[in-house]
């Protein structure tokens, strides 16, 4: 390290061990590419329905780290009248939870830091008047895109609503995306920088001076994929299933993109991986469907994979997921959405389709196919290497890092 070193105060709405979330490991590289400037300090407001915590790793440079327990439910109606819509904030801002982690994080500061690095909007928000100036601030997902993008999704039969209620509905979404564009806009005037995982979500923001620091995933000390397909095929779909966009995706892969394979690959078995909400405990149909739930290493069930699918409709940032894939020597099926803001080309990285006979058909074809295989293999996992392995990331994010303090290495 050359310079001064830095000393750095991370405050999230994350806490990243296990790393088993793409937001885990994006806060993970996070502190890594900031470890290696200089020591660091987290303070993590979680959720108190969280309940798989692991210690931090042993590191020198990683020198305090506070976890608290927050109420993060969306606000009710009274509240959001009473508060969050005199402030302006999104509706789903919890701000119950303000005045406690402002308190915390009050007792926690010992400064003077060289930089603060906000990991992901709400955090900042929630930290209040505490920190004066914040040095970055994360947004790592663009709300307002992942909002817009699901409200233009078909509803299901069982979610038909009448005139009146859809006409709410969309005067609701189009408030809220205005609420959450506003706040990333006041987040890039306060903040020294403002990063975002994509150029696209970069082009998307309309951030005045944006800078992306793309996603992360640690390089594997032997890869697991393998060459052959096994009989019967797996397909996977891994990821934390109680997030929205993840949980569609399911839902769709199960009941629409499912039955189109089975009529070209009938004993193709499926296999969802993460921890589930109760509303998908219906889609568990072994052995053509499996529901494997949490695991403890993901590189087991990655093991199991002749594919790794992408089947999502709605969201936002890049998918830490194809990474996985990547870093795995494993083929990739995704969406455009699903596969949007990393740098790969369909029919190179990974191959691209967008309803369910056209998913099906390139699981179909990846299957049967060794050369496309190889070749797609190949050439995902040498992307991955140049441009998305931790190391990479992270060195990047210590370049940002003594940029932002102005203490850039002499």
């Amino acid at each position: 390290m050359n310079g001064r070193a830095l000393r750095t105060l991370v405050v999230a709405t994350e806490y990243p061990w296990p790393r088993n979330s793409g937001s885990r490991l994006r806060l993970e590289n996070t502190l890594a590419g900031l470890a290696g400037c200089g020591p660091v300090e987290l303070f993590s407001a979680v959720s108190e329905s969280r309940t798989d915590f692991a210690e931090p790793p042993a590191s020198p440079a990683l020198v305090r780290v506070k976890r608290i327990a927050i109420d993060d439910r969306p606000p009710s109606p009274a509240e959001m009248i009473r508060g969050v819509v005199r402030a302006g904030m999104p509706f789903e801002m919890p701000w119950r939870a303000r005045g406690e982690v402002s308190a915390a994080l009050g007792r926690f500061v010992g400064g003077p830091y060289d930089l603060v690095w906000f990991f992901q909007v709400r955090a900042w928000v929630l930290a209040g008047d505490v920190i004066a100036r914040p040095g970055v601030i994360d947004i790592d997902d663009l709300e307002d895109e992942k909002i817009r993008a699901r409200s233009s999704l078909p509803r299901r039969p069982d979610e038909q609503r009448g005139r009146l209620r859809r006409l709410g509905a969309r005067a609701w979404t189009a408030e809220d995306v205005r609420r959450w564009r506003r706040l990333h806009r006041l987040a890039a005037r306060r903040a020294r920088a403002t990063v975002v995982c994509s150029e696209l979500d970069a082009a998307r923001s309309g951030l005045a001076g944006v800078r992306v620091l793309r996603n992360g995933y640690p390089e594997p000390l032997r890869p697991v994929g393998r060459t052959g397909v096994a009989s019967p095929p797996v397909v996977v779909f891994q990821g934390t299933l109680r997030y929205p966009p993840n949980a569609d995706a399911a839902r769709y892969l199960v009941e629409e993109v499912g039955p189109a394979l089975r009529r070209s690959v009938p004993d193709a078995r499926i296999r969802l991986v993460g921890v589930a909400p109760d509303a998908l405990q219906d889609l568990d149909d072994p052995p053509s469907v499996t529901l494997a739930g949490q695991v403890p290493e993901i590189a087991a069930e990655l093991a199991w994979a002749d594919i790794v699918i992408i089947p999502l409709r709605y969201g936002s940032g890049t998918r830490v997921k194809i990474l996985e894939a990547f870093a795995h020597r494993i083929p990739v099926v995704s969406t455009t959405l699903g596969a949007e803001g990393l740098e790969v080309s369909a029919g190179r990285h990974l191959l691209v389709a967008d309803d369910p006979e056209g998913l099906a058909r390139a699981c179909a074809r990846l299957l049967a196919d060794g050369e496309l295989r190889a070749r797609i293999v190949e050439q995902a996992h040498g992307l991955y290497l140049a441009r998305y392995r931790s190391s990479v990331v992270q060195e990047e994010i210590g370049r940002l890092a003594r940029d932002v303090s102005g203490k850039a290495d002499g």
